[in-house]
């Protein structure tokens, strides 16, 4: 088993549509960028599970807004723990592969044995 870790907003900020995107919406960007993953899911042909992660807000944390299953977000400020977070606990399903810029993850997520992939791979491939 194959698993898509993606680091939601280091990717809309390294890809300029998505930043783009963001400027107006920042809801819009979050499902722009899980599509991306989605059809990357679909072009590959191994992937089954795609995560997208993102930091969260804490004051938003308990309303009852729909969004993806795809989706986690973490507290405030956490983003990178839980994109490890997540990393580990799928580690133990089969092999993640994991897209993000941030060296901070990239270096973590090796610890894990994870493939690595640039922001901008999900849109070349």
């Amino acid at each position: 088993m194959k698993i898509l870790v993606v680091d939601g907003y280091n990717v809309i900020n390294k890809i300029g549509d998505l930043l783009e995107i963001a400027d107006r919406n920042l809801k819009d960007a979050r499902d722009a960028v899980t599509k991306l993953a989605n059809e990357y899911k679909k072009r590959d042909g191994g992937i089954s599970e795609v995560y997208v992660v993102f930091d969260g807000q804490n004051q938003y944390r308990d309303l009852d807004i729909p969004h993806p299953k795809e989706h986690i977000f973490s507290d405030t400020g956490e983003g990178d723990r839980k994109i490890i977070e997540t990393i580990k606990r799928m580690s133990d399903k089969g092999t993640v592969v994991v897209v993000s810029d941030d060296n901070y993850v990239r270096n973590n997520a090796r610890v894990y044995s994870a493939s690595l992939m640039r922001p901008i791979e999900l849109i070349e491939k």
